[in-house]
């Protein structure tokens, strides 16, 4: 793919505005010809970075409806890079690597991926790692010129940055001096992901694309069944989709695309997922309560975002929407977590009584109904509704399953 700068669809979430003034100040003083730009630059994001438990720096998003995160988690800007997206890969062997990084940010996701094989020996090999990093922000992409690196190979990425800066004519000074290995390709897209992935041809392959945006109730432009399917897409036949999000509407969109899913690794906090064409890439299946709600229930209704091109605000307005009309019609209401009483017994009165009035609106009567053992059967190693088929043998063939079944009785 050839480098490519940003359109605006939507208006992109982005550092705090107090980073993007300073970029943007940084990337002025260099057009009019100070040299020290960056180097006054670097010590004025001091007072925006945020130390993470491994001693790697991140940053504050922009504040939307007086709600932010910040772009790593607390538990380790780097360690979560490491843990969620270069640990779960094992692409050694392979004489070619190919990785998609969606929403590269500070490209610590790509370092950490470039430390691992580099630690192996892949540099002395006659094999070669590409990393297509896209980022919507230039900003973004230039403050991980100036934020401390976490890492040596994050010097590379560094370097790629600054070449695509400097050629697109944001930046004019170069500083980076450590040349990229031979055997690196890094190229750098400053776009909407949803317009860098619909131009990628299907003749390109994969071995792992990372989705790394904000939360999905922040982005879910990029979390959209259509985007997904899209990226999936691109996946090779062993490829892996790596992303730090366990949402439930993230992983029926992934389930829609056709893929295997299974947990992450934890940093911290719940699990990420990973998604992938073969189910021998997936090591630990979802908990039967994660199938369940996913399948069953309102909260795993997807994102959607037919034309890829709609703003966050109206992919989140219709899933809300689809959620409302469903929920007690042929979903189960989420508020309760109702699938996750099924078949068990519930000894609080009161959230027994809630559980059941969210059941008996979609017409089961009761929690070891027959309808209730037919929707959570596949679950089971033995039937348990005498539909004899047994256990269904991945998550993602249960939750395919039981959405199926639940349609069954609801229609």
């Amino acid at each position: 793919m050839k480098d490519m700068v940003k359109g605006g669809l939507y208006k992109p979430l982005t550092p705090e505005k107090g980073v993007i003034s300073l970029v943007r100040k940084w990337s002025q003083s260099e057009k009019k010809g100070d040299p020290n730009a960056r180097q006054q630059a670097s010590q004025e994001i001091e007072e925006f970075l945020i130390k993470t438990a491994d001693g790697s720096f991140t940053l504050n998003s922009e504040n939307f409806n007086d709600s932010s995160e910040t772009m790593h988690t607390h538990h380790g800007a780097l360690n979560e890079s490491r843990v969620k997206f270069a640990d779960p890969l094992s692409l050694e062997g392979k004489k070619e690597v190919a990785i998609l990084d969606i929403c590269c940010g500070l490209g610590f996701n790509a370092a950490a991926v470039l430390e691992k094989f580099i630690k192996s020996g892949f540099d002395t090999e006659l094999g070669k790692i590409e990393i297509d990093m896209v980022e919507v922000s230039w900003e973004t992409l230039a403050a991980s010129l100036i934020i401390p690196s976490p890492i040596e190979s994050h010097s590379f990425i560094k370097k790629a940055v600054e070449d695509f800066l400097i050629n697109h004519q944001f930046l004019v000074y170069p500083h980076e001096k450590k040349a990229i290995p031979s055997q690196v390709d890094i190229g750098v897209h400053c776009q909407d992901a949803r317009k860098i992935v619909v131009n990628i041809p299907l003749t390109k392959k994969y071995d792992a694309i990372f989705l790394d945006p904000f939360s999905p109730e922040k982005s879910p432009e990029l979390y959209s069944t259509e985007f997904l399917l899209k990226i999936g897409q691109l996946l090779k036949d062993d490829g892996v989709i790596l992303t730090y999000t366990s949402s439930a509407p993230v992983r029926f969109a992934l389930v829609n695309a056709g893929l295997e899913l299974g947990e992450g690794p934890s940093l911290g906090r719940k699990g990420g997922t990973i998604a992938s064409g073969s189910a021998n890439k997936i090591v630990k299946p979802l908990t039967m309560d994660d199938e369940r709600m996913i399948a069953l229930s309102d909260a795993g209704i997807p994102f959607m975002d037919p034309e890829l091109t709609d703003s966050s605000e109206k992919i989140i307005q219709r899933r809300q929407l689809e959620r409302m009309d469903a929920r007690g019609s042929y979903k189960m209401a989420s508020t309760v977590k109702t699938p996750v009483y099924l078949c068990r017994d519930i000894d609080d009165e009161k959230l027994k009584r809630r559980v059941l009035k969210h059941l008996r609106n979609i017409g089961i009567i009761d929690l070891d109904s027959p309808e209730s053992c037919y929707l959570i059967c596949p679950q089971h190693k033995e039937c348990i509704c005498h539909c004899k088929q047994g256990k269904f043998p991945t998550s993602s063939t249960r939750i395919r399953e039981m959405d199926r079944r639940l349609k069954n009785i609801t229609t």
